[in-house]
C-alpha cells in the first residue's frame, strides 16, 4: 500500500498549518522574546519597609536574577548588606520594564532611601551588556573610607534588643559602634539619652559614664542608622584596669541577706565616700572611696543591684540646688535613700518626708509612699512579734 504524499496540498489534513504561515508566526515569537515582551504595561509595585537582607546569602552569591524593579532594588541593597564591591545582575527574559532606566533609577533610590547605603555607600557604578536576548550589568560598589565596615554594622528588626545592644558596647569599651534598625522612631537626641539610662540602671558595666554623639541616616519609612560614638576620660588602658578594680568588688558581704540588710549594708558602705567636691562616677565612689552625690548615688544603684534590689538614680534638686539620689525597693515598696543626708534623714524615706527640701520629676519616678523606716526593726515588725512571744508565755 502507498502512503500518501503530505507535501502535496492535496493530502494535507486540513487542520494543518500553512507552512507560510507557520513561518509568520515564528518570527512573530522571535521578536516578542528579543523585545522583551514590551507592549505589556510597565507596572512598579509601591515599597514600603523591606526586610533586612540575610547577609551570608547575600554575600553567597555573585549573580542574581531579577524580573522586575523592587527585585533590583533589592539586589542592590543586598549587595551593599554584604559588603560585596562587585556582582552582576541578570535582567530575566520576563523581566518587566527598561533595563536601561530601571537601573539608573534603581541606583539613585537605593542610595538617597536606604539607610545603610546612605551611610557607607560612597558610589555606586555599573556597566550594562547585552547578550543576543539577555541583559546584563556588572554592579560596582565603592564604600566611604569613614564609614565602619559593613560586617561590623549591628543590624536589627526593631529595637526590642537594644538595651542589650548598648550594654554589651559601654561593658567592652567600645568607642564606636553603629546600629541599623528597620523600624525605629528613635532620633538621635533619644538613642544618646537611651545609652544614659541603660549605663545609669547598671553603672558597674563601666568606670564612668560614656559621652555619647550619635548621627543620624534615615531610610524609607522608618528604617534608620546610628553611628555612636563614645568617650570617656579615660585611656583605653585605664578603662580596663579600672572597669577590672569595679569587677573585683564583692557585695553582698554577708551570706543570703534580705533586701532590707542588703539596702542598710549598701547605704553604710558609701556613707563615709560622700564628699561635694569628689568625682562624680561610680568607679570614685566604690573604688576611690571619695565622690560627689552623683557619683555616691550610682554605687548605690551598683550595690543595690548586685544585691539583688531594684534601684534606681535620681536627679532633682535639694534646697535649689541640683542634687542626685536614690529610689529603692524594699519589700515591694518604693523609698527614697540620700546617702549625704545621713542615716537618719536619708534612709528608707516616703515622698512626704522629702517633699519641701528635694524636688524631682514625679512622673518620672515610682511613688513612694510606705511610711518612713529608719532600722530593721521598723523594716520588719514581724521581728518584733517573735521577739514578744516569749513574753506571752510567761504571762500565760
Amino acid at each position: 500500500m502507498m502512503l500518501p504524499d503530505l507535501t502535496s496540498p492535496a493530502s494535507r489534513p486540513s487542520h494543518a498549518l500553512h507552512p507560510a504561515f507557520m513561518r509568520l508566526l515564528t518570527v512573530l515569537l522571535l521578536s516578542l522574546v528579543l523585545s522583551g515582551c514590551s507592549f505589556f504595561d510597565d507596572t512598579y509595585l509601591v515599597e514600603s519597609d523591606y526586610p533586612l537582607p540575610d547577609r551570608k546569602e547575600s554575600s553567597s552569591r555573585d549573580t542574581v536574577t531579577v524580573t522586575g524593579l523592587s527585585d533590583l532594588r533589592d539586589a542592590i541593597r543586598n549587595t551593599v548588606a554584604a559588603g560585596a564591591s562587585e556582582r552582576t545582575i541578570v535582567f530575566d527574559s520576563s523581566y518587566a520594564g527598561n533595563p536601561y532606566e530601571d537601573l539608573a533609577s534603581a541606583c539613585w533610590q537605593v542610595r538617597t532611601e536606604d539607610a545603610l547605603c546612605a551611610y557607607c555607600v560612597e558610589n555606586i557604578a555599573y556597566e550594562m551588556t547585552q547578550i543576543v536576548s539577555r541583559t546584563e550589568a556588572k554592579l560596582k560598589v565603592s564604600y566611604s573610607a569613614g564609614a565602619l565596615p559593613v560586617e561590623e554594622i549591628i543590624s536589627m528588626p526593631y529595637a526590642t534588643d537594644l538595651d542589650d545592644r548598648i550594654a554589651e558596647a559601654i561593658s567592652s569599651g567600645r568607642s564606636r559602634l553603629a546600629i541599623l534598625i528597620n523600624r525605629s522612631i528613635l532620633t538621635s537626641e533619644s538613642m544618646a539619652l537611651r545609652f544614659s539610662d541603660v549605663y545609669r540602671a547598671h553603672p558597674g558595666l563601666a568606670p564612668q559614664e560614656p559621652h555619647v554623639s550619635v548621627s543620624l541616616f534615615s531610610g524609607s519609612a522608618s528604617q534608620r542608622l546610628y553611628e555612636i560614638l563614645l568617650t570617656y576620660d579615660l585611656s583605653e588602658q585605664d578603662f580596663r584596669r579600672e572597669k577590672e578594680e569595679l569587677d573585683a568588688i564583692v557585695f553582698p558581704t554577708k551570706e543570703d541577706p534580705d533586701e532590707y540588710a542588703v539596702a542598710l549594708d549598701a547605704f553604710e558602705s558609701l556613707s563615709s565616700c560622700c564628699d561635694p567636691a569628689g568625682p562624680p562616677t561610680v568607679y570614685a565612689a566604690l573604688v576611690q572611696k571619695r565622690a560627689d552625690p552623683e557619683g555616691v548615688a550610682l554605687g548605690f544603684v551598683e550595690l543595690c543591684r548586685r544585691g539583688g534590689l531594684e534601684c534606681m538614680l535620681v536627679d532633682g534638686q535639694k534646697d535649689w540646688e541640683d542634687h542626685c539620689w536614690n529610689i529603692v525597693r524594699i519589700d515591694g515598696q518604693y523609698y527614697h535613700v540620700d546617702l549625704f543626708a545621713g542615716l537618719e534623714q536619708g534612709f528608707l524615706k516616703s515622698d512626704t518626708d522629702f517633699w519641701g527640701s528635694y524636688r524631682w520629676t514625679v512622673d518620672e519616678y515610682p511613688k513612694c509612699e510606705a511610711a518612713s523606716q529608719n532600722d530593721e526593726e521598723a523594716a520588719h515588725p514581724e521581728n518584733e512579734a517573735e521577739e514578744s512571744e516569749p513574753d506571752a508565755e510567761t504571762n500565760g
